[in-house]
């Protein structure tokens, strides 16, 4: 639950709740910068903020790690091959009947 995901960079339950579990909360009461709000009403609004950053920092990682996964797979890659109309193909029909049989009604693929 508080284990953070190596790809978001945050826990599940930061981005849920907006804060660690474990976090301690302050003993003491912050100055506000508006004396007519109410500081809960600040807290709730620093809150609200807080947690459109910290989902925005976890797509941008969740980006980041896509495009890295992509980056690794791609160097086990071949180059691509390009085929054009009328260029001869080999197929490997060794599991084709089994690929295309219907499922069910007991038929086969002939």
């Amino acid at each position: 639950m508080n284990t953070t995901n190596t790809s978001t960079g945050f826990s599940p339950f930061q981005l849920r709740m907006g804060c660690s579990p474990r976090i301690i909360p302050p003993l003491v009461n912050l100055p506000s910068a508006d004396d007519n709000c109410p500081p809960e009403d600040l807290r709730a609004e620093q809150l609200f903020r807080q947690l459109e950053l910290d989902l925005s920092e976890a797509q941008d990682n969740l980006i980041l790690a896509k495009v890295s996964q992509q980056i690794q797979a791609d160097k086990s890659r071949g180059p691509e091959v390009r085929y054009s109309e009328g260029d001869f193909v080999m197929l490997n029909t060794l599991h084709r009947r089994k690929d295309y049989m219907a499922p069910g009604d007991g038929r086969v693929a002939k």
